[in-house]
């Protein structure tokens, strides 16, 4: 995809506006005539823009008459109408050329190295274990051996399982997956009972060892004895001691009430956007398509695909949250599982989710979260024998 855009923006493209009722029908037929169109932005129903090569333009010829629709040349972008544009300052136009084959051949070398899946490993050092291995900013895509490094890497780093490095456009991206550790050894010489590290309902048991205490539906208290490890055998050998072992699923609760005061701004988007893409990198990038940003105040996003880059302006205002209950409560909801989901322990499985809402003077909302979960409560607990 790069190669292409980047091929487009070295022989010329075209932006399009198609006006008509059969857009859908249009973009068929351009698919089955092998014409490509990129950039499709459907503005209405009657209307939609797209990018274009002069090549595929000429072929619109006929397709329009057969689908009924106005195709008109909004703007011309690409190097050729830029050299034309400054015709008369040619050694501009000559810089800009050898610009663009300096960011031709920049293509061949690693620019951005990123780390993917890393959860207690830190990202930074994977990164640095790649720079000695030789892949950094600067590095010559041809001499990186993917496979070898690969191989060290899960070699050099002990916390590793998997690793894929792909070398896309100027970027090097190394994914990985982190070893599974295995369960702590259980020392079954030590008697042992199991108790409820919380409240809960017990919902499934399943016992391995010892004797149980509580059934299914039993509600149980944090410290409760839940599985036996005392086994009094009064008829034959009389006490024993083993060490318990099983499952106890309970159906657990957490809440978490949050509060957000109407009277507060909030920053929303009104829909208006503007683009300026760049050809380059960082802080070295010269802009080819450029709208006017003429917003007061707006948030910025950033896209990158490999030398091109896209910061799309999006127009904001500031809307207090009184004025859309709605969307105040549907954010406060959002805020509060959030945090209530901090709380639930990795492994529980949450079945159920409440939500109750109170104002306050019309100038507070207040969420009150319920949220249910399944989780093993079961907690060893030694037994100390004389």
């Amino acid at each position: 995809m790069f190669f292409y855009i980047l091929w487009n923006f070295l022989i010329g493209y075209l932006v399009i506006r198609v006006e008509g009722v059969s857009l859908e029908k249009f973009i068929n037929l351009t698919v089955t005539n092998g014409i490509y169109l990129w950039g499709i932005n459907r503005q209405n129903y009657t209307t939609l823009t797209a990018k274009i090569s002069i090549k595929g333009f000429r072929k619109l010829h006929g397709l329009s008459r057969k689908v009924h629709c106005r195709i008109r040349i909004v703007d011309k972008r690409g190097l050729p109408f830029i050299i034309y544009r400054y015709r008369n300052r040619k050694m501009l136009a000559v810089g800009m050329v050898v610009f663009v084959l300096i960011l031709y051949g920049f293509s061949s070398f690693v620019w951005s190295v990123e780390v993917q899946g890393t959860e207690s490993i830190s990202p930074e050092k994977l990164i640095k274990e790649l720079e000695a291995l030789g892949v950094k900013p600067g590095a010559f895509k041809p001499m990186l051996d993917s496979f070898t490094i690969e191989n060290q890497i899960i070699l050099n780093m002990p916390g590793i399982s998997w690793a894929s490095l792909e070398l896309r456009g100027s970027r090097a991206i190394l994914r990985v997956k982190e070893s599974v550790k295995p369960p702590a050894i259980v020392d079954k010489d030590t008697p042992s009972n199991i108790v409820a590290s919380k409240d809960g309902i017990i919902h499934d048991m399943i016992v391995l060892d010892g004797q149980a205490v509580v059934k299914e539906g039993d509600t149980v208290k944090e410290g409760q004895l839940l599985i036996s490890g005392i086994i009094d055998h009064s008829d034959t050998i009389g006490v024993r001691y083993v060490h318990s072992m099983g499952q106890v699923i309970a159906r657990t609760w957490y809440e978490e009430t949050l509060e957000l005061s109407l009277n507060e701004p909030y920053r929303q988007r009104t829909g208006r956007k503007a683009e300026i893409k760049y050809i380059g990198w960082d802080r070295l990038k010269v802009p080819y398509s450029k709208e006017a940003v003429e917003y007061a105040d707006y948030d910025v996003e950033v896209l990158k695909d490999g030398f091109f880059i896209t910061e799309i302006y999006y127009e904001v205002e500031e809307v207090y949250w009184k004025s859309n209950i709605k969307k105040a409560r549907k954010k406060l909801e959002e805020l509060a599982e959030e945090k209530v989901k901090q709380a639930v322990p990795r492994g529980a499985k949450i079945i159920d989710k409440k939500v109750k809402y109170d104002m306050i003077e019309s100038d507070k909302l207040i969420a009150v979260i319920y949220i249910e979960a399944l989780e093993d409560i079961g907690m060893q607990q030694t037994i100390v024998t004389q």
